[in-house]
């Protein structure tokens, strides 16, 4: 940042802590400036459904705002977290689409050490947005011999194998209200 002679003459005359309050002050506005920029421009890209973090922003997180009672939902790029649970949790909304192609859903991990809980929703496809499952993992759990929290992806086979191996995560009784809910946001 370029300062004009009248601040330069102004902070010579400052003590070196009122110098380190000014900069501290400048720095804090670029960065409030900077987190402003970035969320409007991913506002916007969360209303198109053709954008990559639609699925997982605009209807993943929404939903399941409302379909678990009592949470804190974070605002847009809180890092590594989207909610904290009425238990203190934090939670990690993903979401995928079944991917026709390999009969699978994935999901975007990335090595998150962050939050306690993954919550995946799996739905049918982007035009439909219809959600077929619903798994809740805690991050340090333990899939093919690795932490949850170390992949970089989960993949989940949409076979009868696959998700019986993931049964144990499946929310089946909170499925119904996530339907109903996406309902309501398709109106």
């Amino acid at each position: 940042m370029q300062i004009d002679g009248l601040k330069r003459r102004c902070l010579q005359d400052m003590s070196l802590e009122e110098q380190d309050d000014y900069w501290h002050d400048i720095e804090e506005q670029e960065n409030l400036i900077n987190q402003k920029r970035k969320l409007r421009r991913n506002f916007y890209q969360t209303q198109w459904k053709d954008c990559g973090i639609f699925l997982g922003c605009h209807v993943a997180e929404r939903v399941l705002s409302y379909v678990f009672k009592d949470v804190k939902r974070m605002p847009y790029g809180n890092k590594g977290f989207d909610f904290i649970c009425n238990k203190g949790f934090k939670i990690d909304s993903k979401a995928s689409c079944l991917l026709k192609k390999r009969n699978n859903y994935s999901f975007a991990i990335r090595n998150n050490k962050i939050a306690d809980y993954f919550l995946c929703i799996g739905f049918d496809n982007r035009e439909n947005l219809n959600p077929q499952h619903i798994w809740l993992i805690k991050s340090d759990e333990i899939i093919r011999n690795k932490k949850l929290n170390e992949f970089t992806s989960l993949t989940i086979q949409n076979t009868e194998y696959g998700l019986t191996k993931f049964s144990k995560y499946e929310l089946t009784d909170k499925l119904k209200e996530t339907i109903e809910c996406c309902n309501v946001l398709k109106m």
